[in-house]
């Protein structure tokens, strides 16, 4: 005969394996179709299946089945600890509290006290509102076994759970004072961390890294998640300064200063941390190279310089000297970009110098891994600012021999730049044909294809320059595919379908022709010439002309070019009220956005026209880079 216990588990057990619930009403049983049974075996269910059943409830959030179940078995079996836990975590989840401590207490019954069943009853007490009771047990457990450093441990993480960490914190150091190192340092450290103790929380991490300095980065790594606390960065501060007062040659400290100097913003702090470093250490330059890169990665290329200079100064024949020559060069480089040096404006003091490094690199270190790519940008700066094509070309010449076939592959398409510029459109389509001809497919396969495009547009083969633009338009994720659109749309929109090339048509003075004559120029850094072609198209061109737009925009980037920014944005302004469907309006207002934030130093304005941007046309394929942008200028104007 089935007790009513064991007739509950069965009927329980069989409405879950049919997917119905243990319930329902006569109303609803009759509306719902019932599966057929399957066949019922003449035995109870065993423990495991009725405490598996129970374990799923649970889980999908069936509280009160699952303690139905639970309860049944305890009932059968009142030494299965399994079910006495599980039992447990459902009277929690139930918030059935009281429930919780008379389980515990049962438990402590039978199996006798134990300071990890008493901790438990602590949980379960201060769970049920009866603090005074839970600090009653907690300190019952620790008393019970005062010895054993995994009693404290048990105690504090029971009031982990409550998020009790002053508590938590006063145990394990109670814990400590008794038993010493049984208890680490960083332990306690972590703790007191949860604790917002940051105070002693640094200073046992600092105990723990005397002791082993191998442990820093996982210090560094808990105190990062630490530093964003209220206070923390000061408490952190104070307690490296004194311990580096105490002991100047503790590289772990020093590293750890320079760590929370580069984390708060503070690249003069960090540099002096690293600099003691080097000296004390004899690191040769080797942290200073290290904290360079980390300065510039974080927007502080002045710290970044100042670290590289140092190494210059100091260690000019260590290992360290070739990676900081380099690493300068490029900073002077990029300091000359960021000025929009061209060579209208002749060359500055940052240009000079990123020349001289380069040239000294290249000649200092014959056989080095980053010579390739040192030629690589010495051409490049050669050619924009220096408008030294001979010397752009050697260089180039010499990366394209190169073992680095990324490289190489890079410097033969500039050497069809150059040739460009010179004015040799032969060379130059030859140079862009045999890159697109060996490297066929990626991006530098693109940006060949277009340039043959652009060659066949500046010498007035529009057609071919069309089809050559109309085969590129595929991939609208490359950069030369979204020029080669434009490049399209100019063509489409301005080409005289009744008007064929041929040899009695003079198209010399077709606005089209004269457009690219023009661009052409701009394109070879002839900006004066430019603007002359500019303005005898625009002299004869209606306002309503297709190329309007584009002549505007041309015109815009040779002022830039020309170091007349405030020029340029009022050319561009024009555009955007005079051109309202104009296919140019995204790189219109990324334009004026760019120099907005450039050469006129005005980034809340250039972040209204990122803004713009982004409003007006969300699809445009430059809305990435404005949105990158915005965020980067909104991080700025709230910083200031």
């Amino acid at each position: 005969m089935l007790t009513p216990s064991t007739s509950r588990l069965r009927f329980a057990l069989l409405a879950a394996s049919l997917g119905v619930t243990t319930w329902t009403s006569p109303a609803a049983s009759a509306q719902v179709p019932i599966p057929r049974p399957r066949p019922i075996v003449d035995a109870a269910p065993t423990g495991s299946q009725a405490y598996a059943l129970a374990a799923t409830l649970l889980a999908n959030g069936r509280v009160d089945e699952a303690t139905a179940l639970l309860e049944d078995l305890l009932a059968q079996s009142p030494a299965d600890v399994a079910v006495l836990i599980k039992l447990e975590e459902a009277y929690v989840a139930a918030r059935r509290f009281d429930d919780v401590v008379a389980l515990v207490e049962r438990r402590i019954e039978r199996e006798g006290p134990s300071p990890a069943l008493l901790a438990s009853r602590g949980t379960a007490l201060y769970r049920a509102d009866r603090t005074e009771e839970a600090d009653r047990a907690f300190a019952e457990a620790v008393d019970l076994a005062p010895d054993d450093a995994q009693t404290y441990r048990l105690v504090v993480n029971e009031l982990g759970t409550l998020r009790l960490f002053d508590r938590a914190a006063a145990i394990l150091q109670q814990g400590r004072d008794r038993l010493g190192d049984a208890i680490a340092s960083v332990e306690l450290a972590h703790v007191y961390g949860l604790a917002l103790d940051y105070p002693r929380a640094v200073a046992l991490y600092l105990e723990a890294l005397a002791g082993d300095p191998a442990l820093r980065p996982v210090v560094q790594a808990r105190l990062t998640r630490m530093v964003t606390g209220q206070g923390a960065p000061e408490a952190f501060a104070t307690a490296f300064a004194r311990a580096a007062a105490l002991d100047p040659l503790d590289r772990s400290v020093r590293e750890l200063q320079a760590w929370l100097a580069l984390e708060q913003g503070e690249y003069d702090v960090a540099l002096d941390a690293v600099r003691a470093l080097d000296r004390l250490e004899q690191d040769e330059g080797e942290s200073l190279v290290i904290f360079a890169a980390q300065a510039a990665a974080a927007g502080a290329p002045e710290a970044a310089a100042r670290a590289l200079d140092e190494v210059l100064d100091r260690h000019p024949d260590r290992p360290a000297a070739r990676t900081a020559l380099f690493a300068r060069a490029r900073l002077w480089d990029e300091q000359a970009r960021d000025d929009r040096e061209r060579a209208d404006l002749g060359p500055t003091p940052a240009a000079d110098s990123a020349k001289a490094a380069y040239t000294a690199y290249l000649n200092r270190y014959p056989i080095s891994d980053q010579r390739p790519r040192t030629a690589l940008l010495l051409a490049d700066l050669l050619r924009d600012v220096y408008r030294d094509f001979d010397g752009s070309e050697a260089r180039l010449t010499e990366a394209a021999a190169g073992r680095d076939v990324g490289i190489a592959n890079r410097a033969r398409l500039m050497l069809g730049e150059v040739a460009l510029r010179r004015g040799d459109l032969d060379t130059a389509r030859q140079r862009f044909a045999d890159v697109d001809e060996s490297v066929r497919i990626g991006p530098l396969a693109e940006q060949a294809r277009y340039e043959l495009a652009l060659i066949d547009f500046y010498e007035g083969f529009m057609y071919s320059a069309l089809a050559r633009a109309e085969a590129l338009d595929e991939d609208t994720a490359a950069e030369a595919a979204n020029d080669a659109i434009a490049l399209r749309v100019t063509l489409n929109d301005a080409l005289d379908p009744d008007v064929l090339p041929g040899p009695d048509v003079d198209l010399s003075a077709d606005p089209l022709y004269v457009y690219g004559r023009a661009a052409l120029r701009h394109r070879r850094g002839l900006s004066a010439e430019a603007l002359a072609t500019l303005d005898s198209l625009d002299a004869d061109l209606p306002p309503a002309h297709a190329l309007a737009d584009e002549s505007l925009y041309l015109r815009a980037s040779v002022l830039l070019e020309r170091g007349e920014p405030a020029e340029a944005v009022a050319v561009l302004d024009a555009l955007l009220s005079q051109q309202p469907m104009s296919f140019f309006l995204d790189r219109a207002l990324r334009l004026q956005a760019r120099t907005y934030e450039g050469e006129l130093s005005d980034p809340a304005t250039a972040a209204e026209r990122y803004d713009r941007l982004l409003e007006r046309f969300p699809g445009s394929p430059l809305a990435p880079e404005a949105r990158e942008a915005l965020r980067r200028l909104r991080a700025t104007l709230g910083a200031s």
